[in-house]
C-alpha cells in the first residue's frame, strides 16, 4: 500500500505532461521565397490515392519570390506511405512531387525557372524553418 501512492502520483504526473504541438508545415521564408498565405487542408480535400494512404494533417501555401509557387504538403502516417504517394503520383506540367520521411510535397510553379524550384525543394527537404 505504501508503494501504491507514489506510483499513482508518478503515473499522474507523466500523463499530465503537455504534448508539444507539431511543427508548422510551412516556414515563413525559404531562400528568396516568402510565404504569402497558408491554410490547413481537410483530409477530404486530398486526392483519393493520398487519402487512402492515411493522412495525419495537410496544408496548402502560396509562396512569392522568383515566380509563384503553390505548395501542398501531406503528412502521412508513415514514411512508406509518403514513398507510395510519390510512386503513384502522375506527372503534371510545371509540377513536381517529392517525399521525405512521412511528408509528401507537391509544388506547382508559375513564372519560375526549374533551378529556382529545385533550390526551394532542397531547402524544404532540409527542414528550413520547420
Amino acid at each position: 500500500m505504501s508503494c501504491l501512492i507514489p506510483c499513482l502520483l508518478a503515473l499522474t504526473l507523466l500523463s499530465c505532461g503537455s504534448s508539444k504541438p507539431p511543427a508548422p508545415l510551412f516556414p515563413e521564408t525559404v531562400g528568396p521565397w516568402k510565404l504569402k498565405q497558408s491554410a490547413d487542408l481537410a483530409a477530404a480535400e486530398a486526392p483519393d490515392a493520398i487519402r487512402k494512404l492515411g493522412i495525419r494533417r495537410a496544408g496548402s501555401a502560396a509562396y512569392e519570390g522568383p515566380g509563384a509557387l503553390d505548395v501542398r504538403i501531406y503528412e502521412l502516417t508513415s514514411p512508406a506511405a509518403a514513398f507510395e504517394a510519390e510512386q503513384q503520383w502522375r506527372p503534371v506540367a510545371d509540377t513536381v512531387a517529392v517525399h521525405k520521411d512521412s511528408l509528401f510535397t507537391v509544388v506547382h510553379w508559375q513564372g519560375a525557372d526549374r533551378a529556382a524550384v529545385s533550390a526551394f525543394i532542397r531547402a524544404m527537404e532540409q527542414g528550413t524553418g520547420r
